[in-house]
């Protein structure tokens, strides 16, 4: 059985990866890390266990359990953590957690306790969709952000007013959709610990294309390294202040993590340092959504239009009449390689497609590039996948993909 499942299995990876490259990912929670950057996930250190704590001899003995020969690798984790803390700003990080919501589960498990009251940001106004089942289920009241429906937003007035009288003990920013950085420095205000998910803006804050929350007075940061970021699987908290409330937390994500995935921490180390690449490439997913939104609208595609008094997000919204429609359009766009997201688009909108310029981007896409992509988009949700179309697409599609050494 085993010859045949590996031959069937190398099969069909050689197939996805051949077709990878016919196609153009507009799906704006995935991206593509340098391959020679996570290329030590498939050496002998993948299978490791390390610590990322420097301690001395007695501290080593005095600990529960300790793997010999593992000392170095701390050293480099901590490397690696300074370089991602002076990225963003913060006085420390950790790349112990693993992904997205993992970071969430984690940083509640270790800071939070039953009872407590989080401000939540909703699933109505753009807040991560597993958010407040993740925090009801570790025993917290959720409190939801008030939503201003009409300039797509949260309603930051409304939302403060709630707490008179009952102040919850954490703000939570998780936003997951959005097609502005919306500013939310007003919630510092709050006594409370505030705590914000840059998973969607992470290469943008570094460059300061956006906001960084921490100089707003947001006490954490969360962020996966694999969205926004062109790295591995993998994700991060930094501190505003490495205090004693820190130091804690961090004690108590140690109970909850056990192997740290080491080589992806050498992976996103690797990765933040392609400085002067990654400066240019923040710019560029922005400039190419905005002009993406702009094409689109030009040619009577139903984009929703964003506020141009806040910085843009990557994010593109196309809002159809119903889902049936919503789903002809994310369909045929995948029948000619184009990949989107099928999904009910907050703030009431209904149905439609979401679009991320973050993987694209990432290939090669340039601003220039964008009317041809935005004259095929319209052409396949008009006419739908027709031979035509579709080879028109691989062909643009691959043209971008050659631009990769």
């Amino acid at each position: 059985m085993a010859p045949d499942l590996a031959s069937r299995l190398r099969r069909s990876l050689a197939e996805e990866q051949r077709r990878l490259r016919s196609s153009l990912v507009l799906n704006p929670v995935e991206n593509f890390p340098f391959a020679e950057d996570v290329a030590v996930a498939g050496g002998p250190l993948h299978g490791l266990y390390n610590s990322d704590k420097i301690r001395t001899r007695e501290q080593r003995r005095a600990t529960p359990i300790q793997f010999a020969g593992r000392q170095a690798l701390g050293m480099d984790s901590r490397v690696v953590y300074e370089a991602w803390a002076n990225a963003l700003g913060a006085e420390d990080a950790t790349l112990r957690v693993l992904s997205g919501l993992h970071a969430h589960i984690i940083f509640f498990m270790a800071m939070a306790v039953p009872g407590q009251r989080v401000l939540l940001l909703p699933v109505h106004a753009g807040g991560h969709l597993s958010g407040r089942a993740i925090v009801e289920r570790l025993g917290l009241e959720v409190i939801e952000m008030a939503v201003d429906e009409q300039e797509l937003c949260v309603d930051v007035d409304a939302t403060i007013a709630r707490q008179d009288g009952e102040p919850v003990d954490y703000v939570f920013v998780d936003r997951s959709e959005g097609l502005v950085f919306e500013d939310f420095s007003r919630f510092a205000d709050l006594e409370a610990r505030r705590i914000f998910d840059a998973s969607q803006y992470l290469t943008n804050v570094i460059y300061g294309d956006h906001p960084n929350p921490l100089e707003w007075g947001f006490d954490y940061m969360i962020a996966s390294v694999h969205k926004n970021f062109p790295g591995p699987q993998k994700a991060l908290f930094a501190t505003r202040r490495a205090d004693e409330g820190w130091r804690a937390f961090l004690g108590n994500v140690s109970t909850f993590v056990s192997n740290m995935h080491i080589t992806s921490t050498y992976a996103a180390g690797l990765t933040l340092s392609r400085d002067e690449w990654l400066r240019d490439y923040s710019r560029r997913m922005l400039a190419v959504a905005v002009r993406l939104e702009d094409e689109l609208h030009e040619l009577g595609v139903p984009v929703v239009r964003r506020r141009r008094d806040l910085p843009p997000t990557h994010h593109l919204w196309i809002r159809e009449a119903d889902d049936q429609r919503a789903f002809d359009t994310f369909e045929a766009l995948e029948q000619c390689r184009i990949m989107t997201n099928y999904r009910q688009l907050p703030y009431s909108l209904g149905w439609g497609v979401r679009l991320g310029t973050s993987a694209a981007a990432r290939i090669g896409l340039q601003e220039d590039d964008v009317p041809a992509l935005a004259e095929l988009i319209a052409e396949i949700r008009r006419h739908g996948a027709t031979p035509a179309l579709r080879d028109r697409a691989r062909t643009f599609n691959e043209s971008i993909w050659a631009r990769q050494a």
